[in-house]
């Protein structure tokens, strides 16, 4: 019984600092969503520039803030800074599921747009240009 509390209890450590290190090491790192040519690039420690495409396969890209709640595991972008109600998308830090925030009748709900596994951590040079070449 105690060893498998010891094993439960490092899992746990291993998994807060790999999330802990994930947001230090946030800045200069890039989500990319190559089958929607969506795209996530970490410009600083609090904005990102966010690259999507539409369903007439424009592209296009806007700048945001986010924040890193590592209680809940989810990187949340904003339209504004420091101002929760202006939440844009969610980003699940373990799964890499995205999130869309949008307004509803009831207040703004959530809607998984981008499913676990489309989005994934990536290294190129122009992102932009990588995703128009995707096209």
């Amino acid at each position: 019984m105690m060893l498998k509390l010891s094993i439960i209890i490092l899992l746990l450590l291993n998994s807060s600092i790999s999330i802990g290190s994930t947001k230090n090491n946030l800045p200069n790192n890039q989500l990319l969503c190559p089958k929607l040519l969506w795209g996530f690039e970490f410009i600083s420690s609090n904005r990102v520039k966010v690259i999507e495409t539409n369903l007439n396969n424009i592209t296009s890209f806007n700048e945001y803030f986010y924040d890193i709640d590592l209680e809940l595991s989810y990187i949340n972008i904003f339209s504004s800074e420091n101002n929760i109600r202006d939440r844009v998308y969610s980003i699940e830090l373990n799964s890499l599921r995205v999130d869309v925030w949008t307004m509803t009748g009831g207040g703004f709900t959530t809607r998984e747009m981008f499913p676990i596994g489309l989005c994934k951590f990536v290294e190129i040079d122009n992102f932009l240009s990588y995703i128009e070449n995707l096209k």
